[in-house]
């Protein structure tokens, strides 16, 4: 009996060594999978987009705002001069965090009698790594200011200068707010790109390609055929899972549901034309399945899943523009959690529509070149 099962064994070895596509994918997949999350978690938080409300227009607060636009965590982009300004930034998703410095921030910083000088941050909730490291990095500065206008010896309290902290969109910072509408995206994103990577694959592996291919059915009608029960099914499974989201969950739909139809309907048909491709150019199912976890390890690494875009190298912030999945996570997020509008999220939905089309061209070229 052994002898029969290391026999066995010995055949699926030999079997794995003429698979070159195989020993490739099992020595460049985990490598490229560690380097790229290493690589992009080993940054921390890194250039967040932050608007400064100055009112007291002083010294002090000036350098305040240097200071903070230095640290490699945060960048002062804006200045905007009301409250409503400084709420639409971050209602628009253009800054992630937004201070107040009230009037009277100088004087009280520097008086020993009066309330410690205060500041006001407001945080964008919906994603938890910011929350939580926004306030460290603000009191960091605070606390260099303090140190040295003060000149307090080592080892005093620093103090002076107080921090009210609001989370925007999540006031409880809870994390499954921000975990779930992304694990959502990513399911919706894998269920249709396995669908569409197996469609054309599967005809080429049974035989029956090429009886499609003499029927009088246009190439045309063919890939829309073919991709239109992934897009179906994958459309039914987001259905279902953003009402186990709301429903289970109790995550809150703050924007247009037909909005969040819209979305999910462009972001799937885009996910399905890459998968098409995929499909297309593969010449068994092994290895459109092997492309699709190789492709969904890119995903994750540049979606903003495990770190938000703009701390990502920049070649990584470049991929990113053209990933499906980042567009359609950061929009899905944006209209249930900060109730967004399509113009709000327009680049996103923009971005997912060109993509659409372009997979669909690219899938029409690649069926003439490798199938008809």
């Amino acid at each position: 009996m052994l002898r029969q099962i290391l026999n066995i064994a010995w055949k699926e070895f030999l079997q794995i060594r003429r698979d070159r596509f195989l020993i490739l994918f099992l020595i460049l997949a985990p490598t490229m999978q560690l380097v790229l999350i290493s690589r992009n978690t080993a940054r921390g938080l890194r250039d967040v987009s932050v608007a400064v409300l100055d009112l007291d227009q002083s010294t002090l607060s000036r350098e305040f705002i240097q200071e903070l636009d230095v640290t490699q965590e945060m960048v002062v982009r804006y200045y905007p001069r009301t409250h409503q300004t400084l709420h639409r930034l971050l209602d628009d998703g253009q800054v992630q965090v937004g201070i107040v410095v009230p009037q009277g921030f100088q004087r009280r910083f520097r008086s020993p009698t009066e309330a410690p000088a205060q500041l006001q941050a407001l945080v964008d909730g919906t994603n938890i790594l910011i929350g939580a490291n926004a306030e460290p990095v603000i009191n960091g500065v605070l606390g260099r200011l303090v140190q040295r206008h003060l000149q307090l010896p080592p080892g005093v309290d620093l103090g002076g200068v107080q921090v009210h902290s609001s989370a925007l969109f999540n006031p409880t910072f809870d994390i499954q707010w921000f975990i779930i509408p992304s694990t959502l995206a990513f399911i919706t994103y894998q269920v249709a790109l396995v669908l569409a990577a197996t469609g054309f694959v599967r005809e080429k592996e049974i035989g029956t390609l090429e009886q499609l291919l003499i029927t009088p059915i246009r190439r045309l009608e063919l890939i829309l055929g073919k991709a239109a029960p992934s897009v179906i099914l994958g459309f039914l499974n987001f259905l279902l899972l953003t009402g186990v989201q709301t429903g289970g969950y109790h995550i809150p739909i703050r924007g247009s549901f037909a909005l969040l139809m819209a979305l999910g309907l462009t972001a799937i048909v885009a996910v399905v034309g890459v998968g098409t491709v995929i499909s297309i150019v593969s010449q068994s199912q092994q290895q459109a399945v092997l492309l699709v976890f190789l492709l969904a390890i890119l995903e994750v690494t540049i979606s903003g899943y495990l770190l938000p875009v703009e701390s990502m190298p920049l070649v990584m912030r470049g991929l990113a523009q053209i990933s499906p999945l980042q567009h359609f996570m950061t929009a899905y997020r944006a209209v249930i959690l900060q109730g967004s509008t399509l113009s709000m999220i327009l680049p996103h939905f923009l971005a997912l529509l060109g993509l659409a089309a372009g997979t669909g061209a690219v899938a029409w070229r690649a069926f003439s070149r490798h199938v008809a």
